[in-house]
């Protein structure tokens, strides 16, 4: 049973390979439910950000709406958090009017875990995107857009470029292609962006783009987190940057000839990648952007369809 999503390397492969499997269904119906698959009729999911999200936030919202729940969207800024009511009060209180899904975005680190044991017991918690640490459903989305375009994980190469530092995209897409046995997965970054690799365990490192790039099959490009870049000396101009780590034709061209590239959003042009690869034939990015609906429902579904039927 899977009751909270807190962060994908919790997850045994089988489930990770029921969700794809299910999200796989809800793509060949263009991301529609049929009413016999609305399980959510009568379920409350309150959709609760405390940084930024345009695509989580709306992806969620529109998954759960297909499935035939009532979405609340709640905010810091327009929430009794700015009266001084704890988040944990806040959950309390929703629970009370019958809310029982929270997707949760939030800068602390561990947050979610002291909130999941302080919820209700019959409340689910699903993580949209927690500090720098895990961003599951983001790194699930990404696993569903690479399997649709390679025929086997243990075959292929990932590349991620950028800001691997900060990123909790990283953190979480490592741990899903870990699990799934993936053939090889290539960190590239400027020093500065290196992470603590004892993250990423089995995995390889290097600061040169052309070597890392080569003879990969998928290629995610992130962007530099200057948000969480607090005590970190990083003193790298965007034209420097884009010179040494920035996506374009000439550089993908170490890559296999079938490479995808993707990028989790929002999208620096110029910056991480450029306009002749984010709209090139190799981009899958507005595509990610609709799996991430399939995938969300397939979640929501999941973790319905088990607790209704413990």
């Amino acid at each position: 049973m899977l009751k909270h999503l807190l962060y994908l390397k919790d997850l045994e492969k089988e489930m990770i390979c029921d969700l794809l499997e299910l999200a796989e269904y809800f793509l060949s119906k263009k991301n529609n439910a049929s009413s016999s698959e609305q399980i959510l009729q009568g379920v409350d999911l309150a959709n609760i950000f405390f940084e930024p999200s345009t695509r989580t936030r709306s992806s969620f919202q529109i998954a759960a709406t297909k499935l035939g729940s009532n979405v609340l969207n709640i905010d810091e800024e327009h929430s009794s958090r700015t009266k001084g009511e704890t988040i944990i009060d806040t959950i309390k209180t929703l629970e009370a009017m019958g809310v029982s899904y929270f997707v949760i975005r939030h800068k602390k680190k561990g947050f979610l875990e002291t909130l999941k044991n302080n919820i209700g017991e019959n409340s689910h918690l699903i993580n949209a995107g927690e500090s720098s640490i895990s961003h599951p459903t983001q790194g699930l989305l990404d696993l569903l857009t690479i399997q649709r375009h390679t025929d086997n994980f243990k075959k292929i190469k990932v590349a991620i470029v950028g800001d691997i530092k900060h990123s909790r995209v990283a953190r979480s897409l490592v741990e899903g292609l870990s699990i799934m046995n993936t053939g090889q997965i290539t960190l590239i970054a400027p020093d500065q962006f290196r992470p603590n690799m004892k993250h990423y365990l089995g995995v390889d490192y290097t600061n040169n783009l052309s070597i890392g790039l080569h003879k990969a099959d998928a290629v995610i490009a992130l962007r530099v987190q200057k948000e969480r870049i607090k005590e970190t000396n990083v003193d790298i101009e965007s034209e420097d940057y884009f010179k040494a780590y920035g996506l374009t034709n000439e550089k993908i061209a170490k890559c296999n000839k079938n490479v995808i590239v993707m990028h989790p959003g929002p999208m620096n042009r110029g910056v991480e990648i450029a306009n002749e690869v984010a709209d090139g034939p190799h981009s899958v990015i507005n595509e990610q952007v609709t799996n991430g609906i399939a995938m969300r429902m397939a979640l929501l579904s999941l973790m319905q369809n088990r607790h209704s039927s413990k």
